[in-house]
């Protein structure tokens, strides 16, 4: 199976999906058009689509918890 990531904006949305492996290089993807999105919307509401990812590397982990620590304010919240 290829590894794919797909990355998707659309107002404050900010959607992706994994199939095959994923990696750090996928997340900084991932992160920069947050980012991004952060910077031009405010806040953003994230989904993630995981379903057909079929493994991780462990420094995706690490990246993640320090992303979320970093940008946590500024995702939109539930009601």
């Amino acid at each position: 199976m290829r590894d794919v990531i797909t990355i998707k904006s659309e107002g404050n949305l900010v959607s992706f999906s994994v199939m095959g492996e994923f990696t750090l290089a996928d997340y900084k993807e991932f992160e920069q058009e947050v980012e991004h999105e952060i910077q031009f919307q405010g806040g953003v509401n994230l989904f993630k689509g995981l379903r057909d990812m079929a493994d991780y590397t462990l420094d995706l982990d690490w990246e993640e918890i320090k992303f979320t620590r970093r940008t946590a304010m500024t995702f939109a919240r539930p009601r």
